[in-house]
């Protein structure tokens, strides 16, 4: 798929999930990068504060929309490197919370 409709997709369900901004920018930087980032990273990449990019990247992972690998650092320090999905593995946690969120509405 081209990559700039790959990245309007996933803005459109970023939108159909609520997602706001912060994490809107997430998905986006992780989409572009193709790459695993740290939290510093991401946070260079998003100009987003340490603490707004940690919350939303607690939400992402909680939707499954990305995920995360421990690290260790130069100092020797676990942490945490995060990165997209495949974009078929995207959209299909995109479809599980859509009809997560449907099925909560009927009870």
């Amino acid at each position: 798929m081209e990559a700039r409709g790959e990245l309007s997709r996933i803005y459109e369900a970023a939108d159909i999930l609520g997602i706001k901004a912060t994490g809107r920018k997430i998905l986006g930087l992780l989409a572009r990068t193709e790459k695993k980032l740290s939290v510093a990273e991401i946070v260079a990449g998003t100009k987003r504060s340490q603490r707004a990019v940690k919350a939303h990247l607690k939400t992402l992972l909680e939707l499954k929309l990305i995920q995360r690998e421990v690290s260790v650092t130069e100092r020797g320090r676990l942490a945490y490197r995060y990165f997209r999905l495949h974009s078929d593995d995207f959209f299909r946690a995109v479809r599980r919370e859509i009809l997560r969120r449907l099925n909560n509405l009927k009870g």
